[in-house]
């Protein structure tokens, strides 16, 4: 599913007009993107939780040329989902 999908679905679910559904979607990025780039987490119960982890340097190789390279220090963003996330996931097998 993409978020063009995505905003269909819920504005068919919910009533809300697609522009609307966008503008809510596009707050919750952003609003998710800052609140990570703070350093604090996004907790969504029973949906999971965001958060950012800084990386050490280490070595890598280019995939197309087996060359070694070194990857630089970075933050990167990391998900945790929660029970209920987990639970739907593994309720049909």
């Amino acid at each position: 599913m993409n978020k063009q999908e995505l905003i269909r679905q819920l504005a068919e679910e919910t009533g809300f007009k697609e522009r609307q559904v966008r503008l809510m979607i596009d707050c919750f990025i952003r609003k998710t993107m800052a609140a990570v780039a703070a350093d604090q987490m996004m907790v969504l119960q029973n949906f999971g939780t965001f958060r950012s982890v800084w990386q050490v340097e280490r070595p890598g190789r280019n995939p197309k040329t087996g060359e070694p390279k070194t990857i630089l220090s970075r933050y990167t963003v990391k998900f945790r989902p929660g029970n209920a996330f987990l639970k739907a996931l593994n309720d049909d097998k």
